[in-house]
């Protein structure tokens, strides 16, 4: 039986957290800020890397219990973005998350860190925000859960479609930009995201339960996307705009034949139907604020 169980450290006791997709973008860097902050971090991923160290477990959702049992905090940062179809999201990252989360239950885990995403509101319409929500509502069961809906992510190399669009405009000042890119976005940069994740780590639980079910992780002055990749790409850009239901048609008969290019129909649809009033009012339980979006100076790729 693998034994996690927090530890002592020169008469300190070291939480153990467990983090699901740690090899991820979002995973791999609350991984790091965790273990500056003084947890133990297992690392637990469907593949171990060859060269990984010996706390990145590979996780069998149907046998995790040996592992889930010697965790103090487990984070829920995987999602297989791959899966395109209904059927396959909520059959993977649906009953697969809640599979995992009764497992933590079950483990009697002090607390469980669902790592969510502002698309995730009441009357989204892309398949990615209500398969979110529907994780968020078997966490609302439980009283030692937290869930943290993260805006538009950047960072230094940024993934998804901002990583996506700045590689692009490192090639070409030319961009092709869904509709006229005026929709609003809130953005958050990836250092706030993971010093908001070590500060509800580091909660005591009875502060823990007063915390909001939900945590908006971004700057509240939401900006057009445009303005956004404008700003993160630290340089004039023209767009040509491509109305973004021929856009989404387009991605669609790309993944029907398999290919995908670094954005999914649905996340489209996730841009253009964003949530019109989000509420940032969790902000008031938190003892810092989230940077707004500067002009950057150069261009970062993933």
């Amino acid at each position: 039986m693998t034994t996690l169980r927090t530890r002592s450290n020169r008469g300190k006791l070291v939480q153990t957290v467990g983090i699901t997709g740690a090899n991820g973008y979002v995973g791999s860097r609350i991984a790091a800020d965790l273990e500056a902050a003084g947890f133990r971090v297992v690392a637990l991923v469907r593949e171990p890397r060859p060269d990984s160290s010996d706390r990145r477990y590979a996780l069998d959702i149907d046998h995790a219990d040996d592992l889930l049992s010697g965790l103090d905090i487990l984070i829920q940062c995987a999602w297989d973005m791959r899966v395109s179809v209904w059927e396959d999201v909520k059959r993977i990252n649906i009953d697969g998350s809640i599979r995992l989360i009764d497992a933590a239950i079950k483990a009697d885990i002090n607390r469980v860190i669902f790592i969510s995403s502002m698309s995730a509101y009441e009357g989204c319409q892309s398949c990615y925000g209500r398969a979110k929500q529907a994780v968020e509502s078997r966490l609302r069961t439980m009283s030692a859960a937290m869930v943290i809906r993260p805006g538009l992510i950047y960072g230094e190399q940024p993934g998804g479609i901002v990583g996506t669009l700045l590689g692009l405009a490192k090639k070409s000042p030319v961009l092709p930009m869904v509709g006229l890119g005026k929709f609003k976005l809130y953005t958050c940069h990836e250092q706030d995201l993971t010093k908001l994740v070590t500060y509800c780590c580091q909660l005591s639980e009875p502060t823990a339960r007063t915390m909001d079910k939900e945590i908006l992780a971004a700057e509240p002055t939401g900006r057009e996307f445009r303005k956004i990749v404008s700003c993160l790409a630290g340089r004039k850009l023209v767009f040509v705009p491509v109305p973004w239901r021929l856009a989404w048609f387009g991605l669609r008969v790309l993944e029907f034949l398999g290919l995908y290019i670094g954005l999914k129909s649905d996340s489209l649809i996730g841009l253009v139907k964003s949530d019109p009033c989000p509420d940032f009012s969790s902000h008031q339980h938190l003892p810092f604020s989230f940077r707004p979006l500067v002009q950057q100076t150069t261009v970062s790729t993933s």
